[in-house]
């Protein structure tokens, strides 16, 4: 083979890499991030959680020029370690779904607290935003949608 034809191949992959690169930059750029604090207990009472009850939640809102904050009210137990990520984010028509987890990393127990579980979602594009948050993740425990709300920013 020619040595020619070794430099137009190097030059036409060079050129490919220049054109490409700004979009993967582009598309990393609005990939929204989540910075979240759990406050601890606020308050306990001795009881058993049982699926389906006990799990109460509120959700307070707020929407910025790029972000939303929310703020958790969650009953949840007392032992427990909350970590929260960002399981999807997908463009489902008019609206960009925000499915949020939360996760007990620490143990189970029998009295149960009210936590505050404060939440932004940031590097956010103007548009329309479901979001879903689901939890509280647990081992083998199936996860349940815990609320739902629609935003604009």
């Amino acid at each position: 083979m020619k040595k020619w034809v070794v430099y137009v191949v190097v030059a036409a992959l060079a050129l490919i890499f220049m054109m490409v690169s700004p979009l993967l930059i582009r598309v990393e750029m609005f990939k929204p991030t989540l910075s979240y604090e759990v406050g601890g207990c606020l308050s306990k009472s001795v009881g058993e959680i049982k699926r389906g009850q006990g799990l109460e939640s509120d959700v307070e809102v707020s929407v910025g020029d790029s972000s939303i904050k929310l703020l958790h009210h969650l009953r949840y137990v007392c032992c427990a370690d909350i970590v929260v990520e960002i399981k999807s984010a997908e463009k489902e028509g008019d609206y960009t779904v925000i499915k949020i987890l939360e996760k007990n990393v620490g143990e189970m127990c029998r009295c149960i607290c009210e936590y505050e579980i404060t939440m932004k979602i940031s590097r956010l594009k103007p548009g329309k935003y479901k979001l879903e948050i689901y939890g509280v993740e647990y081992e083998d425990m199936p996860v349940e949608k815990l609320w739902e709300g629609e935003v604009r920013i």
